[in-house]
Protein backbone atom coordinates (compact mmCIF):
# COMPACT_ATOMS: atom_id res chain seq x y z
CA UNK A 1 0.00 0.00 0.00
CA UNK A 2 2.39 2.64 0.85
CA UNK A 3 4.51 1.20 -2.46
CA UNK A 4 1.43 2.44 -4.35
CA UNK A 5 0.93 5.82 -2.36
CA UNK A 6 4.63 6.67 -3.64
CA UNK A 7 3.46 5.82 -7.14
CA UNK A 8 0.47 7.66 -7.01
CA UNK A 9 2.16 10.69 -5.62
CA UNK A 10 4.66 10.49 -8.35
CA UNK A 11 2.20 10.13 -10.67
CA UNK A 12 0.76 13.24 -10.01
CA UNK A 13 3.85 15.55 -9.49
CA UNK A 14 4.75 14.10 -13.10
CA UNK A 15 1.10 15.28 -14.40
CA UNK A 16 0.93 18.96 -12.40
CA UNK A 17 4.97 19.36 -14.11
CA UNK A 18 3.57 17.95 -17.88
CA UNK A 19 0.61 20.28 -17.50
CA UNK A 20 2.43 23.39 -16.46
CA UNK A 21 5.28 23.09 -19.38
CA UNK A 22 2.25 22.50 -21.81
CA UNK A 23 0.30 25.30 -20.52
CA UNK A 24 3.24 27.48 -20.50
CA UNK A 25 3.90 26.81 -24.25
CA UNK A 26 0.36 27.22 -25.10
CA UNK A 27 1.04 30.25 -23.77
CA UNK A 28 3.54 31.92 -25.51
CA UNK A 29 2.71 33.89 -28.02
CA UNK A 30 4.12 35.31 -31.43
CA UNK A 31 7.78 37.23 -31.37
CA UNK A 32 10.87 37.07 -33.31
CA UNK A 33 13.38 35.28 -31.79
CA UNK A 34 16.80 37.30 -31.72
CA UNK A 35 18.65 33.79 -30.72
CA UNK A 36 21.80 34.86 -28.78
CA UNK A 37 23.44 31.65 -27.43
CA UNK A 38 26.02 33.13 -24.98
CA UNK A 39 23.03 35.00 -23.01
CA UNK A 40 20.50 32.18 -23.31
CA UNK A 41 23.17 29.70 -21.88
CA UNK A 42 24.17 32.57 -18.70
CA UNK A 43 20.42 32.90 -18.50
CA UNK A 44 20.16 28.83 -17.76
CA UNK A 45 22.92 28.63 -15.80
CA UNK A 46 21.89 31.44 -13.99
CA UNK A 47 18.33 30.12 -13.38
CA UNK A 48 20.10 26.82 -12.10
CA UNK A 49 22.11 28.64 -9.29
CA UNK A 50 19.42 30.33 -8.13
CA UNK A 51 17.62 27.30 -7.51
CA UNK A 52 20.37 25.63 -6.27
CA UNK A 53 21.44 28.58 -3.77
CA UNK A 54 17.42 28.19 -2.78
CA UNK A 55 18.07 24.42 -2.19
CA UNK A 56 21.52 25.80 0.73
CA UNK A 57 19.16 28.43 1.74
CA UNK A 58 16.68 25.66 3.30
CA UNK A 59 19.79 23.64 4.43
CA UNK A 60 21.06 26.27 6.70
CA UNK A 61 17.40 27.58 8.04
CA UNK A 62 16.92 23.92 8.77
CA UNK A 63 20.38 23.61 10.42
CA UNK A 64 19.36 26.84 12.24
CA UNK A 65 16.65 25.20 13.71
CA UNK A 66 18.41 22.43 14.90
CA UNK A 67 18.73 19.99 12.66
CA UNK A 68 21.95 19.38 10.22
CA UNK A 69 21.90 17.63 6.73
CA UNK A 70 24.73 17.41 4.06
CA UNK A 71 24.69 19.24 1.18
CA UNK A 72 23.44 16.78 -1.24
CA UNK A 73 21.23 14.86 0.78
CA UNK A 74 19.65 18.41 1.29
CA UNK A 75 19.78 19.49 -1.63
CA UNK A 76 17.59 16.41 -3.28
CA UNK A 77 15.03 16.42 -0.35
CA UNK A 78 14.90 20.37 -1.60
CA UNK A 79 14.17 19.72 -5.57
CA UNK A 80 12.49 16.52 -4.91
CA UNK A 81 9.64 17.79 -2.83
CA UNK A 82 9.89 21.32 -4.99
CA UNK A 83 7.91 19.24 -7.67
CA UNK A 84 5.04 19.49 -5.67
CA UNK A 85 4.42 22.74 -6.44
CA UNK A 86 3.11 21.93 -9.29
CA UNK A 87 -0.04 20.20 -7.94
CA UNK A 88 -2.20 22.44 -6.90
CA UNK A 89 -2.13 24.12 -3.42
CA UNK A 90 1.17 23.17 -3.51
CA UNK A 91 0.39 20.97 -0.36
CA UNK A 92 2.56 17.95 -1.80
CA UNK A 93 5.75 20.24 -1.37
CA UNK A 94 5.83 20.50 2.64
CA UNK A 95 4.18 17.25 2.79
CA UNK A 96 7.10 15.40 0.83
CA UNK A 97 9.71 17.14 2.53
CA UNK A 98 8.97 16.05 5.79
CA UNK A 99 8.44 12.61 4.61
CA UNK A 100 12.03 12.60 2.94
CA UNK A 101 13.64 15.07 5.72
CA UNK A 102 12.38 12.50 8.54
CA UNK A 103 13.93 9.40 6.89
CA UNK A 104 17.34 11.43 7.44
CA UNK A 105 16.48 12.05 11.42
CA UNK A 106 14.58 15.11 10.77
CA UNK A 107 11.84 15.59 13.17
CA UNK A 108 8.51 16.88 11.31
CA UNK A 109 7.76 19.47 13.17
CA UNK A 110 11.49 21.24 12.37
CA UNK A 111 10.94 20.60 8.85
CA UNK A 112 7.58 22.22 8.88
CA UNK A 113 8.35 25.18 10.57
CA UNK A 114 11.48 25.67 8.41
CA UNK A 115 9.54 25.67 5.31
CA UNK A 116 7.17 28.04 7.03
CA UNK A 117 10.45 29.97 7.58
CA UNK A 118 11.57 29.71 4.15
CA UNK A 119 8.17 30.54 2.74
CA UNK A 120 7.89 33.72 4.83
CA UNK A 121 11.86 34.94 4.40
CA UNK A 122 11.20 34.17 0.61
CA UNK A 123 8.59 36.23 0.49
CA UNK A 124 10.28 39.09 2.33
CA UNK A 125 12.97 39.24 0.46
CA UNK A 126 10.85 39.08 -2.99
CA UNK A 127 8.94 42.15 -1.19
CA UNK A 128 12.22 44.14 -0.62
CA UNK A 129 13.56 43.74 -4.38
CA UNK A 130 9.95 44.44 -5.27
CA UNK A 131 9.76 47.19 -3.24
CA UNK A 132 12.88 49.65 -4.57
CA UNK A 133 11.54 49.04 -8.35
CA UNK A 134 7.94 50.22 -7.34
CA UNK A 135 10.11 53.56 -5.77
CA UNK A 136 12.36 53.71 -8.63
CA UNK A 137 9.39 53.47 -11.53
CA UNK A 138 9.90 56.42 -13.63
CA UNK A 139 6.21 56.59 -14.29
CA UNK A 140 5.65 57.21 -10.04
CA UNK A 141 8.42 59.67 -9.89
CA UNK A 142 7.40 62.89 -7.79
CA UNK A 143 4.23 60.54 -6.85
CA UNK A 144 4.40 60.27 -1.89
CA UNK A 145 2.71 57.06 -2.21
CA UNK A 146 5.07 54.63 -4.26
CA UNK A 147 7.06 54.80 -1.00
CA UNK A 148 4.59 52.90 0.69
CA UNK A 149 5.77 50.02 -1.03
CA UNK A 150 8.89 49.98 1.24
CA UNK A 151 6.32 49.20 4.41
CA UNK A 152 5.30 45.64 3.03
CA UNK A 153 8.84 44.43 3.60
CA UNK A 154 8.79 46.18 7.16
CA UNK A 155 5.56 44.53 7.80
CA UNK A 156 6.95 41.27 6.74
CA UNK A 157 10.34 41.95 8.95
CA UNK A 158 7.90 42.11 11.73
CA UNK A 159 5.80 39.09 11.63
CA UNK A 160 8.77 37.37 11.56
CA UNK A 161 10.10 38.50 14.89
CA UNK A 162 10.19 35.65 17.30
CA UNK A 163 7.51 37.25 19.22
CA UNK A 164 5.17 36.58 16.97
CA UNK A 165 6.41 34.23 14.14
CA UNK A 166 6.83 31.66 16.62
CA UNK A 167 4.40 32.06 18.41
CA UNK A 168 2.05 31.40 14.99
CA UNK A 169 3.86 28.60 14.46
CA UNK A 170 3.97 27.05 17.85
CA UNK A 171 0.51 27.12 18.30
CA UNK A 172 -0.08 26.20 14.40
CA UNK A 173 1.89 22.71 15.62
CA UNK A 174 -0.64 22.01 18.30
CA UNK A 175 -3.02 22.09 16.39
CA UNK A 176 -1.93 19.83 14.50
CA UNK A 177 -1.13 17.57 17.24
CA UNK A 178 2.58 18.01 17.92
CA UNK A 179 5.12 20.10 19.82
CA UNK A 180 6.52 23.39 18.88
CA UNK A 181 9.74 23.84 18.13
CA UNK A 182 12.06 25.47 20.93
CA UNK A 183 14.18 27.01 18.87
CA UNK A 184 13.51 30.19 17.06
CA UNK A 185 15.26 32.61 14.59
CA UNK A 186 16.82 35.44 16.36
CA UNK A 187 16.11 39.16 15.15
CA UNK A 188 20.15 39.04 13.44
CA UNK A 189 19.64 35.51 11.58
CA UNK A 190 16.40 36.95 10.69
CA UNK A 191 17.94 40.14 8.95
CA UNK A 192 20.67 37.81 7.75
CA UNK A 193 18.24 35.14 5.99
CA UNK A 194 16.24 38.40 4.14
CA UNK A 195 19.26 39.86 2.90
CA UNK A 196 20.35 36.22 1.06
CA UNK A 197 16.76 35.98 -0.13
CA UNK A 198 16.92 39.02 -1.22
CA UNK A 199 20.37 38.66 -3.29
CA UNK A 200 19.26 35.01 -4.68
CA UNK A 201 16.17 37.37 -6.15
CA UNK A 202 18.61 39.49 -7.58
CA UNK A 203 20.56 36.40 -9.73
CA UNK A 204 17.69 35.62 -10.70
CA UNK A 205 16.37 38.76 -11.92
CA UNK A 206 20.00 39.02 -13.85
CA UNK A 207 18.91 35.84 -15.29
CA UNK A 208 15.94 37.03 -16.30
CA UNK A 209 17.47 39.79 -18.22
CA UNK A 210 19.71 37.21 -20.49
CA UNK A 211 17.13 35.10 -21.29
CA UNK A 212 14.91 37.84 -22.52
CA UNK A 213 17.80 38.75 -24.59
CA UNK A 214 16.72 36.27 -27.39
CA UNK A 215 13.44 37.60 -27.67
CA UNK A 216 13.53 41.54 -27.01
CA UNK A 217 17.26 43.87 -26.87
CA UNK A 218 17.10 45.32 -23.67
CA UNK A 219 19.93 47.97 -22.62
CA UNK A 220 21.60 48.24 -19.17
CA UNK A 221 19.31 51.00 -18.08
CA UNK A 222 17.04 48.19 -18.16
CA UNK A 223 18.21 45.67 -15.82
CA UNK A 224 16.89 47.58 -12.43
CA UNK A 225 13.40 46.69 -14.27
CA UNK A 226 14.14 43.55 -15.13
CA UNK A 227 15.38 42.76 -11.45
CA UNK A 228 12.22 44.63 -10.19
CA UNK A 229 9.72 42.85 -12.45
CA UNK A 230 11.29 39.21 -11.47
CA UNK A 231 10.34 39.77 -7.95
CA UNK A 232 6.72 41.32 -8.73
CA UNK A 233 5.96 38.13 -10.57
CA UNK A 234 7.47 35.73 -7.63
CA UNK A 235 5.31 37.73 -4.89
CA UNK A 236 2.29 37.35 -6.72
CA UNK A 237 2.76 33.62 -7.75
CA UNK A 238 3.37 33.20 -3.83
CA UNK A 239 0.88 34.49 -2.88
CA UNK A 240 -1.58 32.75 -5.27
CA UNK A 241 -0.39 29.67 -3.58
CA UNK A 242 -3.67 27.96 -4.64
CA UNK A 243 -2.38 28.04 -8.16
CA UNK A 244 0.13 25.09 -8.60
CA UNK A 245 3.23 26.71 -8.70
CA UNK A 246 1.76 30.12 -9.32
CA UNK A 247 1.89 29.98 -12.89
CA UNK A 248 -0.28 31.87 -14.58
CA UNK A 249 -0.29 34.17 -11.95
CA UNK A 250 3.70 34.55 -12.12
CA UNK A 251 3.72 35.27 -15.57
CA UNK A 252 0.95 37.47 -15.55
CA UNK A 253 2.52 39.81 -12.95
CA UNK A 254 5.83 39.77 -14.67
CA UNK A 255 4.59 40.63 -17.84
CA UNK A 256 3.00 43.43 -16.82
CA UNK A 257 5.85 44.87 -15.04
CA UNK A 258 8.03 44.54 -17.65
CA UNK A 259 5.51 46.41 -19.61
CA UNK A 260 7.16 50.31 -19.46
CA UNK A 261 10.35 48.68 -20.88
CA UNK A 262 8.57 47.08 -23.85
CA UNK A 263 5.68 45.93 -25.71
CA UNK A 264 2.79 43.09 -24.16
CA UNK A 265 4.17 40.16 -26.94
CA UNK A 266 7.57 40.18 -25.77
CA UNK A 267 7.09 40.58 -22.15
CA UNK A 268 4.74 37.70 -21.96
CA UNK A 269 7.18 35.39 -24.31
CA UNK A 270 9.42 36.15 -21.70
CA UNK A 271 7.80 35.58 -18.63
CA UNK A 272 6.74 32.38 -20.09
CA UNK A 273 10.41 31.09 -21.21
CA UNK A 274 11.65 32.09 -17.90
CA UNK A 275 8.56 29.80 -16.52
CA UNK A 276 9.60 26.86 -19.03
CA UNK A 277 13.40 27.10 -18.55
CA UNK A 278 13.03 26.91 -14.57
CA UNK A 279 10.92 24.47 -14.74
CA UNK A 280 13.16 22.16 -16.98
CA UNK A 281 15.88 22.78 -14.17
CA UNK A 282 14.09 22.01 -11.55
CA UNK A 283 13.20 18.91 -13.33
CA UNK A 284 16.96 17.74 -14.23
CA UNK A 285 18.28 18.83 -11.05
CA UNK A 286 15.61 17.25 -9.21
CA UNK A 287 16.92 13.97 -11.24
CA UNK A 288 20.74 14.42 -11.66
CA UNK A 289 20.67 14.77 -7.56
CA UNK A 290 18.49 11.64 -6.96
CA UNK A 291 20.95 9.78 -9.15
CA UNK A 292 24.15 11.26 -7.51
CA UNK A 293 22.71 10.56 -3.67
CA UNK A 294 21.79 6.72 -4.55
CA UNK A 295 25.23 6.17 -6.54
CA UNK A 296 27.17 7.71 -3.40
CA UNK A 297 25.14 5.15 -0.89
CA UNK A 298 24.63 7.83 1.67
CA UNK A 299 24.36 6.08 5.50
CA UNK A 300 21.25 7.04 7.38
CA UNK A 301 22.92 8.72 10.36
CA UNK A 302 20.75 8.98 13.30
CA UNK A 303 19.06 11.71 14.85
CA UNK A 304 22.27 12.65 17.43
CA UNK A 305 24.35 12.78 15.12
CA UNK A 306 21.96 15.20 13.28
CA UNK A 307 21.71 17.53 15.69
CA UNK A 308 23.87 20.39 16.57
Amino acid sequence: MRRGIHIAIALMVLLGVGLAVWGSLNEFPAVDWRWQPVTLALGTLGVATFLVLNAELWRRLLRALGPELAPLPATTIWFVSGLGRFVPTSLLTPMIRTAMAEREGVPKRITVVSVAYEIALSLCGALVVAAYFIVDLPDLQGDWPRFLAIGLPVIGVIILQPGIFHRLTARALERLGRRPVHQALPPGRIFEFLGLYALVYVLAGLSTFALGQSIYPMGADDIVTVLGAFAVGTTIGIVAFVVPAGLVAREAGLAVALSPIMPTAPAVAIAVLSRVVQIAMEVLLATVTQIEVRRRGYPELDTAQRSR
